[in-house]
Order: structure tokens, then sequence, then C-alpha cells
């Protein structure tokens, strides 16, 4: 047999010896060197499992049992066993105390649990049944529920033996042989991935297991299984958590729950077409003592960031310095903006005037101006949003308003839109002074405050304050599910009685709200005539349903809203 030369036309030593230079291997070597190194672990491993095994004494092991003492019947006992990494054990009783309920108190009404939230959560119903709701209630339909599944979540084929031996070999590669995390992947030892999203693949399941101590195992962290990137390295910083931020206006924060989009990967979008020094000479008035007459992209960033203008101009100034930042667009459209505005084609947009029946794309990323060649939201003839990477100055935004103050004649009122911060910038949308737009409520989430107690029907919510006609009262969240899921959980709604399900449109049947398991302070509306109604809003991008009184509301008095003649369930015990 030949002996394998690297690349550079050396001789390959011995792979047990394959220490630190790791990147001077080929691909098969890096292979063979980690299927060499699986094996022996799996060897080590289960060759230690039988030993213990055949140590361990079954008949010893004892389970917890209750005792009862024939003297002092009311003071049971349960006797605890315990037992070591060596398998002995110990026992000892637990004295139980009776607790006595006072007979006057009142218990509550049967009510099911709603863990509250504050913004809805993406609901997606799979093959699997998850679990048996009203698994231990003889009436409850099991058969119809579970007949549209194809099986059992918790049929899932898994071994925690295999996931430790995985978890062993990567550690002796990465901390032992040097190799990288991505090296590990590309070889592809294991049946699945190192690392999927941010809550799947092998490296998230170490962190959520107890680690098994055997004698070939030790709880030393991998190398490079997390990294965090240097305190002075902002963009490195930066780029490290976009994999979980959500960009979206509404949401603006990590491991979302709302929107299924996938997030940005890579710190930074487009070239800065701006130098410093243009920045620094630019007119207008400073915005305050920290103020570095920066530009209204700068000064959006320093809003966010809660930072002073100042030390946002410096690290601006760091990382695109004067030499790098050049303006590559074409000189026709940087010189002739006469020639290309003129050359526009009159945009249509489908949901100009009822945006409710259709569902809102996922926010466009691209290279280059919003056309049909390579934009979803220029294809199916919509505005793009905030959240889409073309910016605000593209021509496909939502134009927003040039209000002062936002009234009854604002177009974007008219359209049932919230107003746009960075877009509709004369009614202050972005609520940079202490009197935002009105029209920006829900987004802010500029509610009165509600009360929930008992009412006359089950639960209610009161107001806790005076209430003027028109104030907001809450933004209705839940479980975001479609048609199609509703029909799943059928036999759960008609056997709990229970409909919080509330649709934007009968056209749009891809997006309906659930308040039934999850929700805030809104579900608790009762039916009637209604002190209450609701606005289908499109608020940066996405559909929200908002709750406002209809007329004044006294402090204690139960706020109700009209459910509506589809509300109640065809059946004739409602």
């Amino acid at each position: 047999m030949e002996p394998i030369l690297l690349i550079d036309g050396t001789e390959a030593g011995d792979l047990s010896n394959l220490k630190p230079q790791v990147s001077e291997y080929s691909f098969a070597q890096l292979r063979e060197l980690g299927l060499k190194i699986y094996k022996e672990v799996w060897k080590q491993f289960y060759e230690w499992e039988l030993r213990e095994y055949q140590l361990l004494d079954l008949g010893a092991l004892q389970d917890s049992e209750m005792q009862i003492d024939s003297k002092n019947p009311n003071k049971p006992s349960l006797v605890v066993s315990q037992y070591d990494a060596e398998g002995r054990s110990i026992s000892y009783p637990l004295e139980m105390e009776e607790i006595f309920v006072d007979p006057t108190f009142e218990a509550h009404p049967p009510y099911e649990s709603c863990p509250p939230v504050n913004q809805s959560v993406r609901f997606v119903v799979h093959e699997t049944a998850a679990f048996i709701p009203y698994g231990d209630e003889e009436n409850f339909p099991v058969m119809e529920y579970l007949d549209q599944f194809q099986s059992f979540a918790w049929e899932k084929d898994f071994d925690p033996d295999s996931e430790m031996i995985q978890i062993e070999t990567v550690r002796r590669l990465t901390n032992e042989y040097k190799m990288s995390i991505r090296q590990i992947g590309r070889i592809c030892i294991f049946p699945g991935p190192l690392r999927g999203t941010y809550n799947e693949g092998l490296l998230w399941e170490r962190f959520q297991r107890d680690f098994l101590r055997w004698p070939g195992g030790t709880e030393d962290d991998i190398e490079e299984a997390c990294v965090e990137p240097a305190v002075d390295d902002l963009c490195a910083r930066l780029t490290s958590v976009l994999a979980t931020f959500c960009p979206n206006l509404n949401c603006l924060r990590t491991l979302c729950t709302t929107h299924s989009h996938p997030q940005s990967g890579s710190f930074g979008g487009g070239r800065p077409q701006v130098t410093n020094q243009s920045m620094r000479l630019s007119e207008g008035w400073p915005c305050g003592e920290e103020c570095f007459r920066l530009t209204d992209e700068s000064f959006v960033l320093a809003d966010l960031c809660f930072k002073p203008c100042r030390e946002v101009f410096v690290q601006r100034s760091s990382i695109f310095p004067d030499h790098m930042v050049y303006d590559d667009g074409p000189a026709d459209m940087r010189n002739n903006k006469t020639k290309r505005k003129a050359q526009k084609p009159r945009l249509i947009f489908e949901e100009k005037n009822d945006h409710s029946i259709f569902v809102p794309l996922e926010p466009c990323n691209h290279k280059g101006p919003c056309e049909k060649e390579r934009c979803e939201c220029s294809r199916r003839k919509r505005h793009c949003q905030l959240a889409c990477r073309c910016g605000t100055r593209c021509d496909r935004q939502y134009r927003g308003c040039e209000c002062k103050r936002c009234t009854i004649n604002c177009p974007c009122i008219e359209n049932s839109r919230e107003c746009l911060p960075g877009i509709c910038e004369k009614c202050d949308a972005r609520g940079a002074t202490d009197h935002p737009c009105a029209n920006t409520r829900l987004q802010r989430n500029d509610a009165k405050a509600v009360e929930i107690r008992r009412a006359k029907y089950g639960l209610g919510a009161f107001a806790t304050q005076d209430m003027e006609p028109d104030d907001f009262i809450g933004d209705y969240v839940g479980r975001m599910l479609t048609t199609n899921d509703i029909e799943i959980l059928d036999p759960v709604i008609k056997y709990n009685g229970r409909n919080y399900f509330f649709e934007f449109s009968k056209e749009n049947v891809d997006e309906m709200l659930d308040a039934g398991p999850i929700g805030n302070a809104t579900r608790f509306l009762n039916h009637t005539t209604a002190e209450t109604g609701q606005l289908f809003l499109l608020v940066n991008g996405e559909h929200h349903i908002g709750f406002y009184t209809t007329k004044a509301v006294a402090c204690g008095e139960e706020l109700f809203l009209y459910y509506g003649p589809t509300y109640w369930l065809a059946d004739s015990s409602d």
C-alpha cells in the first residue's frame, strides 16, 4: 500500500499522532480520524456499561413507599430510598403533614389555565401528537382526535447512550486533535447535525441533559462550541446575536416565537455612502449637548442604542473610515435624478384597499432594487415593509403620511394602518418626543390598564380608571393558526366549548388568532352590545387586532365586546 501524500507532497504520518496540524490533512484523512475516534469511544462506553450492569444488584433496589403507623394513622410517613454512584442505598422516612382547609373558603370555579403573553406565538400543528388532551376524561373523543395524526411525539427514536458517545467524540476531536466544529460537521460521521438552528443539533442537546459520569468521559468544555467575540470587536459581537435576533419593529428581541422568516446571519447589508467628514459638516441644528451633527440614519441608531450621538459617531468612524466609504451606484442613477424619476413605472399594489384579505409576506432580502426578477414583494404586487432589507427609500415602501397630528383624515388611518417609524416623520411616529403620534398606540403598547376579576359570566375585564371614547384597551394576542389547524383542533373545541378564535377576514384562511391556551387581558372581554370595538390593523408589516372603547367607561365598570353572529358554535346546547 502506497503511503498517503498530503497536499504539499509529504507523506502522512500515523493518524493516531495527528494532534495540532489538522489543517494539513485532506477530507478523507479527517473523516478516517473522526471515524476512528468515534469507534474508540463507542467501544469504551459499552465495555464500561456492561461491567457496571453486571456489578449492579437489581434486587437491592427499592421504590419509595408509603407507611402508615397503626397507632397514629393520621400521620402517614413516606420512606424514601436514595442511591449513590456505587449503588449503595440509604432509606429514611419523611413525615407528611396533614393540611386542613377552612370549609368557609369559597373555591374558585373550574377554569383552564392561560399563561399570559404580550405577543402572539406562531403555532404549528405537526403530524405527530405531542400529548392527548383530556386523556383522563371518558367523554373526550380520543380516537377522533388521534386519527388526524401520523404518530406520537414520544415515539421518536432516541438513544441517550449514543448521544453521550457522540458528545465525547466531539470533545476529543476538538480538544485533543484540534479539529474545528466546522470540520467535524463536514466529515458527516454522526447521524444528525452538530448545529441546526439556535435550539437544534448535538451541541444544543449537550446543554439540555445531565452529564453521565463514566471513566471515558469528562465534563470539559468543547472548544469552539461556545465562542465569545472579543469585547472590543463590535462587529463580531453584533454578528454573534443576529442568528437569534428578530429585526421586526414589533419584536426587536432574541429567540422570537412570532415571526417565522429566517433572520440575518451577518452584520451589515449595504455599504456606507456618507463620509464621517460629511456628517461632521452637515447642516442643521444640534440635537443636544452630545450631538455630532449626525444624519438621520445615525440619529435612529443612537435612539435604538440609548447612546449619545457622540459615542455612536465614534463607533461609526472606527468601523467605516472615510477611505472605505464610496458610492458604487451607476453614474446615471447618481447624477441624472430627473431622468430616473421620469423612467419610473407606475406601481400597482394589490393590498392598497384591503390588506386584511392578504397574508403579509416575509421581508425581502436581496441585492439591488426591488424588481420582479428578485423581489417577492414586487412579484406579488405588495408594499415592502420596514423589516425588508431594501430600506425606507425603496419605491415599494408604503409612503406613510405627512400629518403633523394624525386624525381621522390621516391616510394611514384611512387604510387601517398604524403610522410607520422612520417614514411618517412629521407626526412623530418614532416616539422621539413627549407627544408621540396617537396612531402608534398598539406598537407602543400604550394601553389603558384593566383588572381581571369575577363577573356575571366567569371572569371579566374591568376598567381601573375612567376611560374616554377611542381609548386603546389592548392588542388581542394568542396562538397564530391557519384554517387547517382549526380543523385538527376541532374535537378539542367542541368538547370544551371554548371559542377564542379571531379571524382577520373570511378570505384570509392562513391567519387566525386563538387566545384559548395563551393570551392577555383582552381575552376576558365578555359578550354583549359593546363598550369596546375592534380594529384590524397593519402594524409595521403584520396584522394585529386592536380593541378600543366606543364610549366613555367609568372606573370599575366591566368592558364588553360584541362577538358577532359567527362566533357561537353550531351546537343546539349553546
